[in-house]
């Protein structure tokens, strides 16, 4: 890019001229072009010029001219001798604790108070009351019917032309069961009264058969009570109510009675005196045993006991292992 220099030289006459600097002498001074009031078209580069207003002007590159200017009084900005690194810019980051771009900016309040959550109060929550006692008098009297049931007699059997006199208990009525299928088992009932029923009648041939397996569910059904009362004492519930085991081994136990006495009843002459002979332990060729007795008796305590419990009865859960108050409540509200 071209641009016109003008010179001043000291004493020179200095015209007031738009781009001359009075106060600057023998120095060459950029001028615009546009600003003088006459044109430089055709003049040849690096030779002066007088212009109309009697200044020399010489038309040049102001690169190869111009240079730094030093500190004076009107330009306080001193050259460096150097490359200069200018001072960092700091700027505040703002770090904002993200770890979705979902979750909402946080701000620090220093005058806000925590809100206290409300607190909803838990309904209560209610258990059946476990009555381990039932549970344990129950799991006892289980365990000991069927200890006398298997091991004390059942029946009695007095000596006839056929056989002599034996006593069946609950082991040799079991044993039976397996000798009436065939399997070789030894038994003093099988051998006894089951291997001699030729020419016996209808009932007697039934109930001689069913006496076995009477007494085997029964025995069965004594092993169930029991697994079911232990289970109740450990979960720390209890039976209640109707028991469907105790109450069909009270109709075994009596079924067992009746069979007994159809089988003393075949073997007697005189049915009508051998019937209170039967029931009164007298001289009857078939005679109930403790064994039998002591099962009908615990199976009815078995079936009563449970009622004990009061199917209404509950207690606050957290009261659960603890002998606190007693709620009755209607199963419908719970």
């Amino acid at each position: 890019m071209d641009t016109n220099l003008i010179n001043q030289g000291a004493g020179a006459q200095q015209p007031q001229t738009p781009g001359i600097i009075p106060d600057v002498n023998g120095k060459w001074v950029p001028v615009d072009a546009s600003q003088l009031n006459f044109s430089l078209n055709g003049a040849e580069p690096n030779r002066d010029i007088i212009g109309p207003d009697g200044a020399r002007y010489r038309v040049m590159d102001s690169g190869s001219k111009v240079a730094s200017i030093a500190a004076n009084a009107q330009n306080a900005i001193p050259t460096p001798s150097s490359i200069v690194q200018m001072p960092p810019i700091v700027q505040p980051i703002a770090l904002v604790p993200f770890t979705s771009q979902n979750q909402p900016l946080l701000q620090y309040d220093p005058y806000s108070r925590p809100v206290e959550p409300q607190v909803t109060e838990k309904a209560p929550s209610y258990v059946r009351k476990p009555y381990r006692g039932i549970s344990l008098a129950a799991l006892v009297i289980s365990a000991i019917a069927l200890i006398v049931l298997l091991l004390l007699g059942i029946g009695a059997f007095k000596e006839n032309a056929v056989r002599g006199s034996f006593a069946t208990n609950g082991i040799d009525q079991i044993k039976s069961v397996f000798g009436i299928f065939g399997l070789g088992i030894s038994a003093s009932y099988y051998d006894g009264v089951i291997a001699d029923l030729k020419g016996a009648d209808l009932l007697f041939t039934v109930m001689a058969n069913a006496l076995p397996f009477l007494v085997l569910v029964a025995a069965v059904l004594f092993v169930v009570l029991i697994v079911r009362y232990l289970v109740a004492l450990i979960r720390g519930k209890s039976p209640r109510g109707f028991s469907v085991c105790a109450f069909l081994n009270i109709i075994l136990c009596v079924l067992a009675v009746v069979a007994l006495l159809v089988l003393s009843n075949g073997y007697a002459a005189d049915k009508s005196a051998n019937i209170g002979a039967f029931f009164t332990f007298g001289d009857a060729p078939v005679l109930m045993r403790e064994g039998l007795l002591i099962a009908l008796v615990l199976s009815i305590v078995l079936f009563v006991l449970p009622f004990f419990a009061k199917r209404n009865a509950y207690m606050l859960e957290e009261d659960r292992n603890a002998k606190k108050k007693t709620y009755i409540i209607d199963d419908s509200n719970i």
